[in-house]
């Protein structure tokens, strides 16, 4: 499915076109579509956090809906997972 999406991304080509190329049911494209956006944000893919002298929350949300909330230093943060 991920592969499909990523390979739809860099045909230049429109969500209907690819579909037709391809012998894909719309329909169920867009439902991959619409999961491939829900796994970006759960994907585990790493975002940059500005960490210079700042307190503020954290929150890890794991593909099966489990929250981790942390209300500490961003720096003293990063330096934690760099020990690990």
């Amino acid at each position: 499915m991920l592969a499909m999406i990523a390979d739809w991304q860099q045909s230049g080509l429109s969500k209907k076109r690819y579909c037709e190329e391809n012998g894909i049911n719309e329909a169920t494209f867009y439902y991959w579509f619409s999961r491939s956006k829900e796994n970006d944000t759960a994907s585990g893919s790493f975002i940059a956090m500005d960490k210079t002298g700042r307190k503020g929350d954290v929150e890890v949300i794991y593909p099966n809906g489990v929250r981790i909330k942390v209300d500490t230093d961003l720096g003293l943060l990063s330096q934690l997972i760099r020990l690990y």
